[in-house]
């Protein structure tokens, strides 16, 4: 399956996405268990043509059973669930339990469909709301088809009807919906043993009757026979009608791609040259972006300066033009070959390719802003040494004054922000070393561990802060570091450490947390108010700072007057965060998941579960990296309006706004 949401407590809402030739289910989704909220799919586009498998199958692949989708909540009795504004497109498929069903054994009460336009050019049922399970299934258990379009060339159904309702799905409903299958020997609706149901307002245009009742307590009014129904469409706006049942949904889908071939390209040209292994890319431009030419498939996407597709085949391209330049460039899974304006490049100097200032001084080591940093730095003479111990291990500290990596034992997935660093170590005797000026003021291990050596000396993640202490910083170390450092090291999932830094301007800020509050040393003076759970206070002097302990998260942070800086167990963060109300985590199992998603509002890494690794990336509502063992956490404000997820991770979020 592509998603499975069986066991969902609370709501689950899926928007948007194309779920295209997979096996099992293409999507799968119970109402859940939330008081007041719906659970629905709106919006996506689901496509079955096992004849046609994209270019990432393999020789020899094919597909089993697929079904479009199915209602289920494993015997959890949920009902509710609804499906709106959808496309289903069956072209070709195997024996499957159909393209809309919820088998008895799945336990689920009563669905809605709404909006929604099905093509079904095979053999397999078109929708399928089979028997209740009455002793598990909540109430109600009827199926509602409202504003529904039923079309295809198939010529049989499994269940002599295009729509089949079963035993005590009492209280169905069929309303303003069209049914159009002429050929063979197809009946419209089909209702066995079920009570109170309705069929209203429709036109059922089939080769056989129009409804078949038994045993079932059925109204019906106004159902003519005449009309043909609206096709669905590939990109998940309605297409034209069922008139011809032949070629007319290709040439629908085809629609959307021949506009881009018509339109006058941009000045700079990228192409990817699939070299035989299956490769996913993503990158953004400074300027516009456009698809070239006819290259861009179906699961390729263009959004505002971003694209992402895959590409697989040798020697079969992605082209796209573009004005501006690069900015970012990743290969997600896999790997092929880059060219930028006809001259080949690779992963790393992409985004070089078309900035001439950037290329040269890339290149040239006399003038790299990086080779100069020792001449306009502080003293960069202390060093900090992370070797790893067969551990896999991932690290974040800061210092007091400035920070560089040493040498090249700094890989891609580890960052330097400012007087701040996070990386991964695991190979038992390899090194990320670090030379910095002043002290180190926060260290600690995120997860697993590995040996610390400051100028050649080893000490443990408890000493590591007091290992150098220079003069001049002695006074804002020694207050700041000592609270900081104990309270990370007796951190538990439910102890955290908050501090407000002054900045030189006066300031009041205003905190609250869901759990519990206390300020930690002496650092609160008298003017300053801490309750349970909330605190107010005030913080002027450049390094002065306010320390908190807490339990629970951050609910609220606001500055009532002025700035400070703000740190969260020893790291820096956007005070923004905590005015966002809505939680996305990414969770991993032991195996790599790959995540991209996008927002209507805003969005920010969560700093009470830590920042996220060097690759991923937050920028303009849009986050995406891996996660494998670790925890990824975003608060954000709006909607989710794009999610893909390749791989085993637990998603979940919370919708705290509506």
């Amino acid at each position: 399956s592509s998603f499975r949401a069986t066991h969902t407590r609370g709501v689950l809402r899926v928007e948007g996405g194309l779920f295209k030739n997979n096996d099992n289910t293409n999507m799968r989704i119970s109402a859940g268990d939330h008081p007041s909220k719906t659970s629905w799919i709106k919006g996506a586009t689901v496509i079955m043509d096992a004849d046609n498998l994209n270019e990432h199958a393999r020789d020899g692949d094919s597909l089993d059973s697929p079904e479009g989708l199915r209602i289920d909540s494993t015997g959890n009795g949920y009902a509710g669930v609804l499906i709106e504004d959808c496309d289903f497109i069956f072209k070709s498929c195997p024996t499957s339990r159909g393209i809309v069903s919820s088998p008895t054994w799945a336990g689920h009460g009563g669905f809605t469909l709404r909006n929604c336009r099905i093509q079904n050019d095979t053999s397999v049922q078109t929708i399928h709301a089979d028997s209740v399970d009455t002793d598990t299934a909540d109430k109600p258990w009827g199926v509602n088809l409202e504003n529904v379009s039923i079309t295809g060339s198939t010529r049989s159904q499994p269940a002599g009807a295009a729509v089949c309702i079963d035993n005590d799905r009492n209280g169905s409903t069929v309303q303003n919906s069209c049914i159009h299958f002429p050929n063979g020997d197809v009946d419209g609706v089909l209702v066995n043993d079920a009570t109170n149901c309705e069929i209203v307002d429709s036109n059922i245009n089939v080769s056989g009757q129009a409804t078949v009742f038994s045993g079932a307590d059925v109204d019906t009014s106004n159902i003519t026979s005449g009309d043909s129904c609206p096709l669905p469409s590939a990109d998940g706006s309605t297409g034209g009608d069922s008139s011809t049942t032949d070629d007319s949904t290709d040439s629908t889908t085809d629609d959307s791609t021949t506009d881009d071939s018509t339109t006058e390209p941009l000045p700079n040209e990228i192409r990817l040259v699939g070299t035989g292994t299956t490769t996913q890319y993503e990158f953004t431009v400074t300027d516009s972006l456009q698809a070239s030419g006819d290259t861009i498939e179906e699961w390729d996407d263009i959004e505002s300066g971003t694209a992402t597709g895959w590409i697989t085949t040798d020697g079969v391209e992605d082209a796209y033009t573009f004005s501006g330049d690069i900015d970012s460039f990743s290969f997600l899974e896999g790997e092929s070959e880059i060219y930028v304006n006809g001259e080949q490049v690779s992963e790393s100097t992409v985004t070089g390719a078309t900035t001439d200032d950037s290329t040269d001084s890339n290149t040239d080591g006399s003038t790299d802003s990086t080779d100069d940093s020792t001449t306009d730095s502080p003293d960069l003479s202390h060093e900090l040494r992370l070797v790893g111990t067969g551990t896999q291990t991932q690290y974040e500290f800061t210092v007091s004054d400035a920070l560089e990596a040493s040498g090249d034992t700094i890989e891609t997935w580890d960052t330097i922000d400012g007087t701040s660093a996070s990386g991964w170590i695991t190979t038992a005797g390899v090194e990320d070393t670090f030379n910095f000026a002043g002290s180190v003021t926060s260290f600690g291990f995120v997860e697993g561990e590995a040996e610390i050596y400051v100028d050649g000396e080893q000490v443990t993640e408890s000493t590591v802060t007091d290992a150098v202490t220079d003069s001049g910083t002695d006074g804002s170390t020694d207050s700041g570091t000592d609270g900081s450092t104990d309270s990370t090291d007796d951190t538990t999932d439910s102890q955290n450490e908050l501090r407000l830094v002054g900045t030189g301007a006066e300031t009041q800020y205003e905190v609250t947390v869901s759990g519990t509050l206390e300020a930690s040393g002496d650092t609160i003076e008298q003017w300053d108010d801490v309750s349970e759970s909330s605190a107010t206070g005030w913080v002027t002097t450049e390094g002065v700072e306010d320390v908190y302990a807490f339990t629970g998260t951050i609910t609220s942070l606001s500055f009532l007057e002025g700035e400070a800086e703000v740190y969260v167990n020893g790291t820096r963060v956007d005070p923004a965060v905590f005015s966002l109300p809505n939680t996305l985590v990414v969770e991993g199992d032991g195996t790599e998941t790959t995540y991209d998603f996008m927002v209507s509002g805003d969005i920010l890494n969560d700093p009470l579960v830590g920042p996220t690794e060097s690759d991923d990336s937050l920028t303009n509502g849009k986050a995406k990296g891996s996660v494998t063992d670790g925890i990824d956490a975003f608060r954000f404000s709006g909607d989710i309006t794009k999610m893909n997820l390749a791989g085993d991770a637990a998603l979940t979020f919370e919708d705290n706004d509506g």
